[in-house]
């Protein structure tokens, strides 16, 4: 009989930091749209890029925190997932969204993780991202499936979960398809499943699971079991 230990080596994928955390919008940041491409800037950089370093997640994904006014158009900004479309500069993003106005007033952007957590073929998402920050360039779509992930949290990061199982991933091919056509007027409401600053276990799968950044300065580190 083989009595040899499993080596976890083999049995997880490299493991991922992150270390964003809420980025708050500010005074000055504004919100413009046209043709339901959306332009957020923040009024400080936002540490966002689809080409992070080695051992980092990408950023495909944001949702919103805090307050608007004077909105025109249909949806709601905070609390919905977008798929990040573009990131023009260290200061912009822009998302697919019918709301055609609105006033930043204490809006944050939270950056939202889905697993396996990497870049990759087969996603359902059309039309890939772009960045244009050091270096111009077009990069692979998200790859989106279920996965185990173990989680070892500082305060910047939580697993989230939407029990109601009614949260979308909008984008351009997304939004379309839902009653109207249009962002949701109501936002999905997220669980956490591993709170920030704790350890655990969990299956998670998009678009009902992810990692949400939280707080402020913190490490959080992510192991996918293969």
């Amino acid at each position: 009989m083989d009595t040899r230990l499993p080596t976890a080596g083999l049995d997880l994928q490299s493991e991922l930091t992150i270390t964003q955390f809420v980025i708050p919008a500010g005074a000055g940041a504004t919100y413009s749209a046209s043709n339901n491409i959306a332009t957020v800037t923040f009024n400080a950089p936002h540490g966002l890029t689809l080409s992070p370093a080695a051992g980092v997640p990408p950023n495909y994904f944001i949702t919103f925190g805090g307050s608007t006014s004077g909105q025109s158009g249909v949806g709601v900004l905070v609390g919905n997932i977008f798929r990040i479309l573009t990131i023009p500069s260290t200061t912009a993003i822009t998302i697919y969204c019918t709301i055609t106005a609105l006033t930043v007033t204490s809006l944050t952007g939270i950056p939202v993780f889905f697993p396996p957590f990497t870049a990759g073929a087969g996603s359902a998402f059309v039309n890939g991202p772009s960045q244009v920050i050091s270096t111009a360039g077009t990069y692979p779509l998200p790859n989106l499936a279920g996965a185990v992930v173990n989680a070892s949290q500082g305060a910047n990061a939580a697993v989230r979960i939407n029990t109601d199982q009614n949260a979308v991933i909008l984008d351009g091919y997304t939004t379309p398809q839902l009653s109207g056509g249009n962002t949701p007027a109501v936002a999905p409401t997220w669980r956490d499943l591993i709170a920030a600053s704790a350890s655990g276990q969990a299956w998670i799968a998009p678009p009902w699971g992810a990692i949400w950044a939280n707080g402020t300065t913190a490490t959080s580190r992510y192991t996918v079991v293969s």
